[in-house]
């Protein structure tokens, strides 16, 4: 069967050059042909792109997956919204928490942050996809927003207390102002992980060192309004203490966390009109390749090289995304259906989805891409899951699971590569 469709191909590609060539000759033949012979006119002849083989032989496949591309553009949008809805309500939930401090605020700012992050992290894809397609400045913004929005691991010692260590971090440093522009100048100023900004900054003042057992009360949130006689002593003011600076950072960082996402939202706004445009100047086969390259760099650089790599090496700690609220698997999850949605849910008017589109480029990808999709997310879930369990047992049998998991995505990507590579030959 390929090589019926390598001939095909052959042959076709051989008549289009042939009727480009003719094409160009008969031009070249009128111009010579004019009145005004004698001063020879110069032609300039403006090349044809060149169809490739997939487009020739599949017209309305390749058509379709502009089409999808374009609708994607859309979806990225509506995602990006839903997105700022959570990370706003995470903010109410904060103020309500700040106003009113008890356990079931601070629960409700939990789940709030648990809601907010998966939103996010539902968008990871459009991140990788966007960054292929827009110029290099915004590309480095792009990135730039994301690492005040997002960034892990962190250095849970440099923001507040933990275990052995009860006056560190910037809650007990008053000569740090506490306020956005004093918190942009100390995020990662030292240290890539010395950061004050972002999802796992309130993560951490939420929930507290939890990997050591420890779960911040919502006592740490309590307003002091009156000074004891040995603060008086030490020459305290009351915006100086522990608490007090604990509710004002939190509300800080919320508040800054809108404002950055709300500046990631309009430089998506800002190049919608000319990512379509481009979108549109695109052959179907550059897209399907942009995408597979989406798809692969978000599971490279996301699962493999941030996490499970290191976790491969014994690093536990940093390697987990979220190990205070203990949701690494919900991150992990939004981030695979995220890729899921695209390949299943984006549709063209007559029901043809990316997935089609891929499959009738590469008979692997349909046979054991979603094989491996499915193991991994199972395995990963599992893993996460059994983070603490995972770190305590039997280094063979720790080892063997995390293997597992690389393996799956390994193939993943492999599959995604073999696409790209028949599609191309």
């Amino acid at each position: 069967m390929h090589h019926l469709k390598l001939m095909q191909t052959q042959v076709s590609l051989s008549s289009y050059l042939q009727r480009l060539g003719i094409a160009v000759l008969a031009t070249m033949l009128l111009v010579g042909c004019g009145d005004d012979a004698e001063q020879p006119q110069r032609v300039e002849v403006v090349e044809a792109p060149i169809p490739s083989a997939f487009e020739l032989l599949n017209p309305e496949l390749s058509a379709s997956a502009k089409e999808i591309t374009l609708d994607y553009t859309e979806q990225i949008g509506v995602d990006l919204d839903q997105a700022e809805i959570q990370i706003r309500r995470l903010q109410s939930s904060i103020v309500s928490l700040i106003d009113q401090t008890n356990i079931e605020n601070l629960n409700s700012s939990k789940q709030a942050w648990l809601e907010a992050h998966s939103a996010y992290e539902l968008t990871t894809l459009h991140r990788y996809f966007a960054a292929q397609l827009l110029e290099e400045q915004n590309s480095l913004a792009l990135m730039q927003l994301q690492y005040q929005i997002n960034h892990w691991p962190i250095i849970p010692g440099y923001i507040d207390y933990v275990d052995g260590y009860p006056d560190s971090g910037i809650v007990h440093d008053i000569n740090v102002n506490l306020n956005r522009g004093s918190l942009r100048e100390q995020h990662g100023s030292f240290d890539v992980s010395e950061v004050t900004l972002g999802f796992h900054v309130i993560e951490f003042l939420l929930w507290g060192n939890s990997t050591d057992s420890i779960i911040r009360p919502a006592s740490d949130y309590r307003a002091v309004e009156k000074l004891s006689q040995e603060e008086i002593e030490s020459g305290y003011a009351l915006e100086q203490l522990s608490n007090n600076r604990r509710r004002l950072f939190l509300s800080v960082v919320a508040d800054t966390l809108v404002e950055d996402f709300q500046a990631l939202q309009s430089l998506w706004l800002a190049e919608v009109p000319s990512i379509r445009q481009h979108i549109e100047s695109t052959a179907g086969t550059d897209l399907i390749v942009i995408i597979a390259d989406s798809m692969s760099a978000m599971l490279t650089e996301e699962l493999l090289l941030r996490s499970l790599y290191p976790m491969l090496n014994g690093d536990f700690i940093e390697s987990v995304q979220s190990p205070y609220s203990r949701s690494t698997q919900n991150a992990v999850s939004s981030q695979l259906s995220g890729l899921e949605r695209l390949l299943l849910d984006r549709q063209t008017a007559n029901g043809t989805s990316l997935d089609i589109v891929f499959s009738a480029i590469s008979d692997e990808f349909s046979e054991f891409f979603y094989q491996n999709f499915d193991a991994s997310k199972s395995c990963l879930v599992l893993l996460y899951n059994n983070r603490e369990s995972v770190s305590t047992g039997p280094t063979n049998e720790r080892e063997s699971e995390i293997v597992e998991c690389i393996n799956l995505i390994t193939n993943m990507i492999d599959y995604n590569d073999r696409l790209k590579f028949d599609l191309t030959n």
